[in-house]
């Protein structure tokens, strides 16, 4: 599945490297309960439970450029990343960018993302999770509900939510603790997305 700029592929073993690349870094994973993956083989494991075999029913994709993408294009938002990141090397084809899927889905479906640091402030989240949403509501006709959460002072996937069209639902005071935030107990935003008419299956 592509967009403008970005392709999305089916997430693999294969993609563990960069995978890794990206649950290394304290900053990004700041957010998650699981916290930052300190070897490769933490990262596969991690990785693992998004894959057919555990997790039949999900949709997971690694999101990289486009390669008919124009060179010029992706030299630019290198340099504009190359004074604040030193891995502005992310930004090339056939990187591994982020992650969009369901990571799990029962009781429903309960969509995750996560993009390297060197991506962020380029649309690339927003645009990878509305092309998701899309392909998701055409492969699994089963589900009439997309559910996210995040974090009440995550202001970058808040703002990511919305622009992919989810709807604020309500808030949980309380029910997640990480160690590293201060305050540790964390509270929770619930968004949701519903399938649209034009997305029923037919025949």
């Amino acid at each position: 599945m592509q967009t403008s700029r970005l392709q999305l592929v089916r997430l693999s073993e294969e993609h563990a490297p960069g995978y890794f690349a990206i649950w290394s870094d304290p900053t990004t994973t700041r957010w998650s309960s699981h916290g930052p993956c300190s070897t490769i083989e933490s990262a596969t494991e991690w990785m693992s439970s998004l894959l057919p075999d555990a997790n039949p029913q999900g949709e997971n994709y690694g999101v990289f450029l486009r390669s008919d993408l124009d060179p010029h294009t992706i030299k630019e938002w290198q340099r504009q990343k190359a004074s604040v990141e030193e891995n502005s090397d992310i930004l090339a084809q056939g990187q591994l960018l982020g992650w969009v899927g369901t990571w799990q889905s029962d009781p429903e479906p309960e969509v995750g993302f996560i993009f390297h640091r060197t991506t962020w402030g380029l649309g690339f989240a927003t645009e990878a999770l509305k092309a998701f949403t899309e392909v998701f509501w055409r492969l699994r006709p089963e589900f009439n509900v997309l559910k996210a959460y995040c974090d009440t002072e995550n202001e970058a996937s808040i703002s990511v939510l919305q622009k992919a069209g989810f709807e604020y639902v309500e808030t949980t005071y309380g029910d997640y603790v990480l160690p590293w935030m201060d305050p540790s107990t964390r509270n929770t935003m619930q968004f949701s997305i519903g399938r649209p008419d034009n997305a029923v299956i037919k025949g």
